[in-house]
């Protein structure tokens, strides 16, 4: 049986605060990047580096990995969801936004209450979202289970992302429900949080993930 274990951290406090940051392209904070030199801190060896490509993860990931000799693999599927014509608008405007006559007009409250059944204007669905994330995950456990890694020691893998696509990961290791919203109300990824999950190979091929505390 093989393990391995993968570190999702995400990015530090922003430049800007109060606004839905999707795929909005905004950058840390020098707090934020204090946030992640102190997580980073707390690593083990990292051998495997992937990372977001919106700046505020790849920024911080770029200067890791040429730190440490690694080579950062940056991902599409790794970004922040995307949420259209709420994008970059701040909280405060969103929350204000009244229900108009038109009953299929969404709103940001009727998005967080069901994210499955209300689409951001011009966004992307959360099937959509889903499907591009598990895509990652299952692509990363290949590649780990199939590298040439001496089996006497784990493989660390780091992961520079965001709190909607970690909360996803999170819902999967622990087995929520999914579609289901209880990983986007019951678990908070604060700024510049560093999750470990463990991973084991059976000699099936099937991976066993848990959240390590």
């Amino acid at each position: 049986m093989s393990e391995f274990n993968v570190y999702l951290l995400r990015h530090g406090e922003l430049v800007q605060k109060g606004i839905l940051c999707g795929r909005t392209d905004i950058a840390l904070s020098d707090f934020g990047k204090q946030q992640l030199i102190a997580a980073t801190n707390r690593l083990p060896t990292i051998l495997h580096c992937f990372s977001s490509p919106l700046i505020r993860c790849r920024d911080f990931a770029e200067q890791f990995c040429q730190k440490n000799g690694l080579t950062l693999q940056v991902s599409e599927q790794l970004q922040e969801m995307n949420f259209g014509d709420w994008d970059g608008e701040s909280y405060q405007t969103l929350w204000q936004t009244s229900p108009t006559l038109d009953e299929e007009t969404p709103t940001l409250g009727a998005f967080w209450q069901n994210p499955w059944q209300c689409l951001p204007p011009n966004g992307e669905s959360m099937e959509n979202f889903t499907v591009r994330v598990d895509d990652f995950w299952q692509s990363l456990i290949s590649q780990l289970s199939q590298a040439n890694i001496d089996q006497s020691n784990s493989s660390n893998t780091l992961v520079f992302s965001h709190g909607g696509v970690i909360r996803y990961l999170l819902a999967k290791v622990l087995g929520l429900a999914i579609p289901g919203t209880n990983h986007m109300t019951n678990i908070d990824v604060p700024y510049g949080a560093l999750i470990h999950i463990q991973i084991f190979i059976d000699s099936d091929g099937k991976a066993w993930p848990k959240l390590m505390l």
